[in-house]
């Protein structure tokens, strides 16, 4: 095949925010984030990477200049510190003429990780976009390709690029691809096309236009969602900001640590004697050995002392306290990721004794239920769907929202994978009380994010489900 990357179609350069010091025979090139040192240069080497801090200098320029100077042993050498300053993050990728103000599009290196790698575009070869490539908009006006597959991102500067991008939605060969963009040139298209296999954003195919991911049994067994949120929820593939930093300190008020009233109706719940049931509960051993999902419930339903011990045990507050002057914090029985308690209890109840059905609110401060509406079609639906799959009707659905604001506020990047960790929490926590008050629990895998808000209330963005739990009485066994 006829390799047909045209060198003098990509550039590099340093990043906007590098500082660069010049001493002799040595650069330190300094970013917000690492610094770096390159020392013992000869002075055609320190002139060359000189020149990527002032302006876009293409391949063909950089060899050029080392050529001239009489240093063609060294290009092996400059293309190591290329490599070694693009891992670094502070250098970008550019494809479009050197001369030109604007790019058609900019690579940017976003984690350490990045393998600096040319590569070399085939006329024949069909290329075709990976299935985990996607395209978003940043907070200001730019549009960004991101994959996680890919330790860059690729921003689209020009029309061109998101052209080119288009129609890699099939099998293409570069030359289809520069007759699909007739007004563009040819060259142009060929080094947009370059950066996307530079950056895993674009494979060659085989003959049958099927990329490796197709067929790879590790790629099938990922959803495009699955790997995009544990590649941004964990370190090591982006360079977003990570952890507790309290973004919005000082911009926006945080969520309280209990969550407003929003209903009259109150319904007390038996608080039980947690003295005794440390004398008469069964050890732990003997609760994590029993521990099992049961789906099947006696003929006479759990009762609304039993319903209201569980909930004592399992979510209720014990403290109110303040963190630092940052925001309210509460005490209750589970773990929880900073403290933060996102996490509300909303029951579904079709059978409790001493209990009306309907949908209600767990008050985990004075510990009472709030009536929110009695049956309908919609808590019918959310009964049902909780018993798909030939399951007995549950007796009571508790629903885990999470007050979303309450974690991102504090939280960058792992907010919500924070969250999904404090239901594994809950769920462990229920099933331990549940089988230690010999009751029926189950935890289910999904439920219906949008029927929850309808039966609240509440905003999607603000509060709705993360997780469901199936609660009831254990059906007597007969000898």
């Amino acid at each position: 095949m006829d390799t047909i990357t045209k060198s003098s179609h990509i550039s590099y350069r340093f990043k906007e925010d590098v500082e660069i010091l010049e001493n002799e025979d040595t650069i330190v090139a300094t970013s917000p984030c690492n610094q770096l040192k390159i020392a013992h240069l000869s002075p055609a080497l320190r002139h060359v990477l000189m020149m990527l801090s002032e302006r876009a200098c293409s391949v063909q320029g950089m060899n050029e200049a080392l050529i001239t100077a009489h240093e063609e042993s060294m290009l092996a050498t400059f293309y190591r510190y290329l490599s070694l300053l693009i891992r670094y993050q502070m250098v970008y990728v550019y494809a479009g003429r050197e001369d030109e103000q604007i790019p058609l599009a900019t690579l940017i290196p976003i984690s350490p990780s990045f393998q600096h790698r040319w590569a070399d575009i085939q006329a024949n070869q069909s290329y075709r976009m990976s299935r985990f490539a996607y395209v978003r908009r940043d907070e200001e006006r730019f549009q960004y390709v991101e994959s996680p597959l890919s330790h860059a991102r690729l921003r689209l500067d020009c029309s061109v690029a998101a052209g080119v991008l288009y129609q890699l939605g099939t099998a293409v060969t570069p030359v289809e691809l520069a007759q699909m963009l007739p007004g563009e040139d040819v060259d142009n298209v060929i080094s947009v096309l370059t950066l996307l296999v530079m950056g895993n954003f674009v494979f060659p195919t085989t003959h049958e236009g099927r990329l490796s991911e197709d067929d790879d049994e590790r790629y099938m067994q990922w959803d495009f969602h699955d790997l995009l949120f544990h590649s941004r929820s964990r370190m090591g593939r982006h360079n977003n900001m990570v952890g507790g930093i309290y973004r919005f300190l000082h911009r926006i008020p945080p969520q309280p640590a209990v969550k407003p009233m929003s209903w009259s109706v109150t319904i007390p719940l038996l608080r039980p004697d947690m003295d005794r049931l440390a004398e008469v509960d069964p050890g732990l051993t003997a609760v994590m050995e029993a521990r099992t999902s049961i789906r099947d419930y006696g003929d006479r339903p759990m009762t609304v002392a039993q319903l209201g011990e569980f909930l004592y045990r399992v979510a209720r507050i014990k403290e109110v306290s303040h963190d630092g002057n940052m925001y309210d914090v509460t005490k209750r029985p589970y773990p929880n990721g900073g403290s933060c308690y996102e996490i509300e209890f909303y029951l579904t109840i079709d059978r409790c004794e001493g209990l009306t059905p309907g949908f209600y609110w767990y008050d985990p401060l004075s510990h009472g239920l709030f009536f929110i509406q009695g049956p309908d079609k919609d808590t019918e639906k959310l009964l049902s769907d909780a018993s798909r799959g030939g399951f007995d009707h549950p007796q009571v659905v508790i629903t885990l929202a999470a007050r979303f604001q309450r974690v991102s506020w504090k939280y960058e990047s792992i907010a919500y994978a924070l969250i999904l960790k404090n239901v594994g929490v809950i769920y462990a926590t229920m099933y331990l009380v549940a089988t230690a008050m010999d009751l029926a629990p189950c935890a289910l895998g999904a439920g219906d994010s949008d029927l929850f808000t309808k039966l609240s209330g509440s905003d999607y963005l603000k509060e709705t489900s993360v997780g469901e739990f199936l609660l009831g009485s254990k059906r007597v066994q007969t000898p």
